[in-house]
């Protein structure tokens, strides 16, 4: 199904204007904002939570078994 959105696509491509360099930017930037807002709640949530129970005893196991080594 042919809807026109490539062509429009490419017509936005080839007739870009100083003008939309600076909407790109501005864009870019508030994108690269909200990721990094989203990059640091995700990142502060995971530091927050506790180790699982079940990954300390391997971690346990581990060092009890490179002591007997």
């Amino acid at each position: 199904m042919d809807d026109g959105k490539d062509d429009d696509d490419m017509d936005a491509v080839l007739n870009k204007t100083p003008d939309d360099a600076g909407k790109r930017k501005g864009k870019g930037s508030a994108n690269k904002s909200l990721i990094t807002r989203n990059l640091r709640l995700a990142y502060g949530e995971v530091t927050s939570e506790g180790v699982p129970d079940r990954f300390l005893d391997i971690l346990n196991r581990m060092d009890e078994s490179e002591g007997k080594s």
